[in-house]
C-alpha cells in the first residue's frame, strides 16, 4: 500500500484526514487500532476501573502480582497484569529498562551515562529512572531510531 501525506495551513492541528478506497478498510482499521490505544486501569483509592488513552502513561512499574502505572499527569493507577504480559507495548514506543519498569520513549527528555555501565534517564515531568545495563544497548538503539 502507497502511503501519500500532505501537509495544509488549513488542517486542524487536532485531527488527521485518511482517505482510501474501500477496499483497504482492513489496513486503514489496523493505523486506527494503533492510534486509539487504551488500557482499562484500576484506581487506587476506590478500585474503579478507568480507560486511559496508552499514550498517557510515562511508566509501568512491577508491584509483583500487579503493575503500577504513572500517567504524565503523575497520577497513580494500578493495573492486573506483570510486566511479563506487557511486551506488546514494544511496539507501541515503550521499553523495558529494568527488572521492574518499563517506560514511554516519547516521555523521555534526556539521558546521562551513570555508574556500571547504567543510564539515567529523566522524563518530561522530570521523573528519574536508572536503566540496567542489560538494556542500555537495547534502548538506545530504540531512541536512536525514534529521533531518525
Amino acid at each position: 500500500m502507497k502511503l501519500n501525506f500532505y501537509w495544509e495551513e488549513n488542517q486542524s492541528t487536532d485531527s488527521l484526514d485518511i482517505f482510501s478506497h474501500p477496499t483497504n478498510q482492513k489496513q486503514v482499521s489496523k493505523i486506527k487500532e494503533l492510534f486509539n490505544q487504551t488500557i482499562l486501569l484500576i484506581e487506587p483509592n476506590n478500585n474503579r476501573k478507568k480507560v486511559i488513552p496508552i499514550d498517557e502513561i510515562e511508566s509501568i512499574i512491577s508491584l509483583g502480582h500487579l503493575s503500577k502505572v504513572i500517567l504524565i499527569n503523575q497520577e497513580n493507577y494500578f493495573y492486573d497484569k506483570r510486566l511479563k504480559e506487557l511486551h506488546y507495548l514494544e511496539k507501541l514506543h515503550f521499553n523495558q529498562i529494568n527488572q521492574s519498569t518499563i517506560i514511554n520513549l516519547n516521555e523521555i527528555s534526556s539521558f546521562q551515562a551513570e555508574k556500571h555501565a547504567r543510564l539515567e534517564l529523566i522524563t518530561k515531568t522530570n521523573q528519574h529512572y536508572i536503566v540496567s545495563r542489560h538494556y542500555t544497548k537495547q534502548l538506545k538503539e530504540r531512541l536512536l531510531c525514534l529521533t531518525h
